[in-house]
């Protein structure tokens, strides 16, 4: 069996001037990220990679995940190709995953992590609000097989699901 948890950056800052790709979190990002990866763990699911697009609202979220796992921030593999080419490079990144590796945690944007959350889970997940994580297992032990491989939904959580 392989587990994916594809998460989609917390809420990011809007009110600067900087590029799209340095754009930090906003407050209520800083807020979401360690409570969503809190809760994420609680539910018993944890990576055995963490990957992250480099753009900064991306890497801090992942960091976030990664204290809360006691995963070394160092270990974080940044692939800048998640923000540049989106989804086909994620769904490459994951079919070019070590097969010693069972879980992977992949952190990016939209619109593309919703379709690969939609593609991978084969359940309409629509949009992914910030900071929400879908969980998908697949039956199979090769990372190239999983687009084809039976797929099960584990979960879909994003910070105001209960409110």
């Amino acid at each position: 069996m392989k587990r994916v948890y594809i998460v989609r950056h917390a809420k990011s800052d809007w009110n600067n001037e900087l590029e799209d790709f340095d754009r930090p979190l906003n407050d209520r990002g800083h807020r979401d990220a360690p409570a969503m990866a809190e809760r994420i763990n609680k539910m018993g699911h944890k990576p055995d990679m963490i990957v992250s697009s480099p753009a900064k609202r991306a890497i801090t979220t992942a960091k976030y995940f990664a204290q809360e796992y006691d995963y070394p921030e160092d270990c974080i593999r940044k692939e800048v190709d998640i923000y540049n080419l989106g989804q086909r490079f994620t769904l490459a990144t994951i079919a070019d995953l070590p097969p010693t590796t069972d879980s992977v945690m992949i952190f990016g944007h939209n619109p593309d992590h919703s379709y690969v959350a939609t593609l991978l889970s084969n359940t309409q997940i629509g949009n992914m609000p910030t900071c929400a994580v879908v969980g998908v297992e697949f039956d199979t032990d090769d990372w190239q097989d999983i687009k084809k491989a039976e797929s099960k939904l584990l979960f879909f959580e994003y910070p105001k699901k209960d409110q």
